[in-house]
Formats: structure tokens, C-alpha cells, sequence
């Protein structure tokens, strides 16, 4: 797919359809190239999310365990390591994090991010898939991971779980953050009409680069809970897995420890 059709999606009209995503929609390289063009408009999603989706990452970064001072944390899927300044504030700048991601032009984003604040010194970028990363085994004290699991079709995230618990030492602690759909009441009623009403509008209104983030209701749409994922979790062997409901229950991490 072009990037000139990506960058200016035409407006349609709603239909039914748009709340089934299309396979081609979790491809790979559809959603490497999604993220590219998406990059230079990616903080405008804090907007469409009345902020927050900030809120959430600082409440999932508190279910992280205590660490050493100079521990190592994988931010896998970093984007333009949005996430970062709630790891600071809970780690400290001594830890060692590496932000990983396949997107190019969000690495490029997180390059910026990491120079332009004396915090993020101890931070090392990597370009790859975060279901293959070139980091050691064992060698982490955490994973975390905040909006990427969406975008991955089930049998993808046990790979995805399969490397996390590869990428930590016994005893290591995931984080893994997603939107999802409250499981019952009003909430979950509100969070449907923003996803199937307000969401396309505003998104249709910005037009250019911004309208992009007008294919996160699909993704969005397909991922309603974390139960696949904490499955995925459980197959790999991790233990104390956990769902932990965050404000308003649209988002929620979930949390597991590598047991031998």
C-alpha cells in the first residue's frame, strides 16, 4: 500500500463492516507502515483520549515491583516512548531501559524524546519486532509494554509471551497495558459509542496525517479484554497473572512474574 493513500484516508461513510476488522489490518508490514505515517501525529491521540491514556500508563507502571536502582526494563513496542517518564519516576534515572519497535519513523520520535531530557541518558533504542528482539535472555527485570498488544492477532501473542519470558530473569515482572472494554454497565455502553461515533468524527475532522488514528477503533473493536493475552501468559509459564482494571475500566494491565 502506498503511503500517499495511508497519509490522506478519503472520508466514507460508516458502515456496519467498520466494526470487524480485516485481517490485513494486523499484517506485519501493514501495521510497521501504519505506524511510520502515523508518527508525526501520534501524541494527538492524549487529545482524542481526554488524556487518559497518560493517566493509565503512570497507574500501570505502579504495578511494577520494587527493582534495584540500576535495573534493566524492555519497553517493547515503545513507540516514541511515551511511556518513559512514568518509568523514570517510578525506576529513577539510573535503570537501564531499552525501547524497542519495529516503526522506524516512532523510533525516530523516541530518539528524540531520549536527547532531549538528562533522564533518559541510560536508554538504548532498538529496531526490531518486539516478537524477536536482538536483546539477551534473562537479562531483564522487567517487560513492559503500553497500546501495542491490539495489533496483534491471537496466535501472535503467545510468540509475544514466549519472548517476554525469554527476555527475563527468574523472577522478573511483566507490565503489559491495553485499552479494553469494560466488561459490563454504562461504561461499557459510553466506551462503545466513542469508539463507533466520536472517534471516527474527530478523526475525520482533523483530516491529513491525524486521520490516520481513525483505524485504532478497528484494532480497538477486536481487542474488548486481555483474556487471549493472559492465556498466552499462563502457556508460557509465567505465574501470579493477573488483570488489574484501570480508571474507568477502558484500559487494563496485566501482570505476571517468571517462575522456573
Amino acid at each position: 500500500m502506498s503511503s500517499r493513500v495511508m497519509s490522506r484516508p478519503r472520508a466514507r461513510r460508516r458502515t456496519s463492516a467498520d466494526t470487524a476488522p480485516d485481517a490485513t489490518l494486523f499484517g506485519p508490514g501493514f501495521v510497521r507502515h501504519l505506524f511510520n505515517q502515523m508518527a508525526p501525529s501520534y501524541g494527538w491521540h492524549q487529545w482524542m483520549a481526554l488524556g487518559l491514556t497518560a493517566c493509565w500508563r503512570r497507574q500501570a507502571v505502579q504495578q511494577l515491583p520494587a527493582l534495584p536502582p540500576a535495573g534493566v526494563v524492555v519497553d517493547l513496542m515503545c513507540g516514541g516512548g511515551e511511556l518513559w517518564p512514568a518509568l523514570r519516576r517510578r525506576l529513577g534515572p539510573a535503570a537501564q531501559l531499552h525501547g524497542v519497535d519495529f516503526a522506524a519513523a516512532m523510533l525516530e520520535q523516541a530518539a528524540r524524546r531520549q536527547q532531549s531530557a538528562a533522564v533518559h541518558a541510560n536508554t538504548a533504542l532498538h529496531l526490531a519486532d518486539a516478537l524477536r528482539t536482538p536483546l539477551p535472555a534473562a537479562a531483564a527485570d522487567a517487560v513492559v509494554c503500553a497500546y501495542g498488544l491490539k495489533t496483534l492477532e491471537t496466535e501472535r501473542l503467545l510468540d509475544l509471551a514466549a519472548e517476554v519470558r525469554r527476555l527475563l530473569r527468574p523472577g522478573g515482572a511483566c507490565v503489559l497495558l491495553e485499552f479494553t472494554l469494560p466488561r459490563q454497565g454504562w461504561r461499557r455502553w459510553a466506551f462503545r459509542q466513542y469508539l463507533g461515533t466520536v472517534l471516527p468524527l474527530l478523526t475525520w475532522l482533523s483530516r491529513g496525517r491525524a486521520a490516520l488514528h481513525r483505524y485504532l477503533p478497528f484494532y480497538a473493536h477486536s481487542f474488548a479484554n486481555l483474556d487471549a493475552a493472559e492465556g498466552a501468559l499462563l502457556a508460557a509459564g509465567f505465574a501470579e497473572v493477573r488483570q488489574v482494571p484501570l480508571l474507568l475500566g477502558c484500559a487494563t494491565a496485566l501482570v505476571g512474574v517468571r517462575r522456573d
